[in-house]
């Protein structure tokens, strides 16, 4: 319980208090004790709930983190394979342009192959025009046989070698234009290839960072949803508490007020108790003579004492001031008091002699064995203040503090 509510606490249950007992009487409603407040259970449970949406908080942060770096590396690579991709269409354009130089030059070889045929042509014309023989199969015989025609023959020697040589160029140059037109076709093939290739790797690390990108984005979604979730059940589990709270606060004013009546209810009892035993006496004197000196046994009442010594003092409100007094010499401030109050009621009702009929448990702590107290002090049998003393250690040591002990008293029914 926070100091707010505990000082709340220390103003509002004596005003309760006091609104009951100036009530009158109590009727069976006011005897109940409070109800519709939440259990401790309940608020174990509220807390349980947003400690669990927190850890799931913490969960899809962790993935996310992992997602988003996960998405800057697909982003590097699409990056890379884009990079690669353009170097392989710079060099496929490049490679265009180099096979459009080899297609001109094919194209030129072509021409040239044809040119030279024309030209053998040619030549073969103009050597008959101008000597004026048959180029058919007898022509070389009758040069051989006409003196004459020697010349003609010479000359056409050199046709018939010009003419070789031209087609041996020709030949030369369409071989030429072949080799750079498979050589082009190849280069296209490779590079399309590669070109194809570069552009499904780029594809395909684009769609890789699209997908990271959209996944990244979905979890953040759903972080976000888990966050205001966690804002939803933090809220819950305070309310929860601080109804808790309200409810510790009317049981302590409700068990205060019945306290009261008890011991109101007490000294009544034994207020009548005396004036019926002083009446009752009274009548006896008025009609007994009087007792002689010299014997008689007394008929007083004897006084309750013990193995400490002296008549035990039972004095709630005494021992709750006393106990109240004590908290700072064990480290508690009075924020611890309410939960005091509120365990050693349950155990004894503050009461000195308080004894548990089952289990022997002696005193304002219920200590078990009783002869525990003698550790605080001779009279523990009869004096609040000693049992309280050895009580408070026991709580420190045990437990740390009043109200951890009065939750375990809580939850077991013991402490």
């Amino acid at each position: 319980m926070n100091p707010l509510s505990l000082r709340l606490s220390a103003i509002i249950v004596p005003l309760l208090v006091a609104s009951l007992l100036q009530a009158g009487p109590a009727s069976a409603d006011d005897d109940a004790p409070p109800s519709g407040y939440p259990s401790w259970a309940e608020v174990q449970q509220a807390q349980g709930n947003e400690a669990a949406a927190s850890a799931e908080v913490d969960r899809i942060n962790q993935l996310l983190a992992g997602l988003q770096q996960k998405s800057g590396e697909l982003g590097a690579a699409a990056i890379k394979a884009g990079t690669e991709y353009a170097k392989a269409h710079d060099a496929l354009q490049h490679q265009q342009a180099v096979t459009q130089k080899l297609a001109e030059a094919s194209q030129q070889a072509k021409a040239k192959a044809d040119s030279l045929k024309k030209a053998t042509s040619s030549l073969v014309v103009k050597a008959y025009e101008s000597g004026g023989f048959d180029p058919g199969p007898w022509s070389l015989a009758n040069a051989a046989i006409a003196p004459d025609n020697i010349q003609n023959f010479a000359l056409l020697n050199k046709v018939l070698d010009r003419t070789a040589k031209l087609h041996d160029d020709a030949l030369s140059a369409s071989q030429a234009s072949a080799a750079a037109t498979a050589q082009e076709q190849a280069a296209r093939d490779v590079l399309a290839q590669l070109d194809s290739d570069a552009a499904a790797k780029a594809q395909a690390a684009e769609s890789a960072r699209r997908a990271a990108e959209d996944s990244v984005a979905a979890t953040d979604g759903q972080r976000k949803t888990m966050v205001a979730q966690l804002a939803s059940l933090t809220s819950t589990s305070a309310a929860v508490a601080q109804k808790y709270q309200d409810g510790q606060v009317a049981l302590a004013a409700y068990q205060a007020a019945q306290e009261a009546k008890r011991e109101a209810a007490q000294r009544k009892a034994e207020a009548d108790a005396l004036a019926a035993a002083n009446q009752r006496a009274a009548q006896q004197q008025a009609v007994q003579p009087p007792i002689s000196s010299g014997g008689g046994s007394s008929g007083g009442l004897v006084g309750g004492g013990g193995g400490g010594g002296g008549n035990v003092v039972n004095d709630p409100a005494g021992a709750r001031q006393y106990a109240s007094s004590r908290l700072a010499a064990y480290g508690w401030g009075q924020d611890q008091m309410q939960c005091l109050s509120q365990l050693w009621t349950q155990e004894s009702s503050w009461m000195t002699d308080a004894t548990n009929p089952s289990s022997g448990a002696y005193g304002v702590a219920q200590a078990l064995p009783p002869d525990k107290y003698y550790s605080a002090g001779s009279d523990w049998l009869s004096n609040y203040r000693t049992q309280i003393d050895w009580g408070l250690g026991y709580i420190r040591d045990r437990y740390g503090s009043p109200c951890n002990a009065w939750q375990h008293e809580m939850g077991f029914n013991w402490y």
